[in-house]
């Protein structure tokens, strides 16, 4: 499930984070990363579910890093954050993935939309000022870059750094 990459770290795989990191969750899926999530599922099922898709478990649950089982786990060292954000992408190659590209709640890669057609959805300023328009397909939310994705860019480059946060966003199309 962890290929190797030139630089020795491996490449993050679809992931399934457990109950303790939702935030992470978060901005993993914000850098591109597959990052399912769910705050009510007990370990059993989470090791049943990560096995049957085929997820690396990223925990901070000593106990699951314990059990015995062959369904990969990594264990999120920190409580904060910033620092476990930084732990998740310095042990893992993240650079491949496109930065605002999954939906935020449900984890699936957004499509491009024409605004006409999300137009009575939109904020008459955003319609007016913005050119491209994503759309879940599940949840139907709608992204656009505005001054949320620049805020999300700064906090991304306080939490790592500088060089990655530089690197990833060049894969933005």
């Amino acid at each position: 499930m962890l290929s190797e990459v030139a630089d020795g770290k491996p490449k993050l795989p679809p992931a399934f984070a457990d109950m303790m990191l939702g935030r992470l969750a978060t901005w993993l899926r914000l850098i591109g990363a597959d990052v399912a999530y769910s705050n009510d599922i007990d370990d059993d099922a989470l090791l049943r579910r990560a096995g049957e898709e085929h997820r690396l478990i990223l925990t901070r649950d000593r106990a699951m890093m314990e059990r015995v089982c062959e369904v990969p786990r990594y264990f999120v060292r920190w409580n904060r954050l910033d620092d476990q954000l930084r732990d998740v992408v310095e042990h893992f190659d993240v650079t491949n993935f496109v930065p605002f590209s999954r939906c935020l709640r449900c984890n699936v890669p957004v499509r491009e939309v024409d605004k006409e057609t999300v137009r009575q959805r939109l904020w008459p300023y955003v319609y007016q000022t913005q050119t491209r328009i994503r759309e879940c397909p599940v949840c139907r939310k709608l992204y656009w870059g505005a001054t949320h994705a620049e805020r999300a860019r700064e906090d991304l480059v306080r939490m790592t750094s500088p060089e990655f946060a530089a690197v990833l966003f060049a894969n933005i199309r």
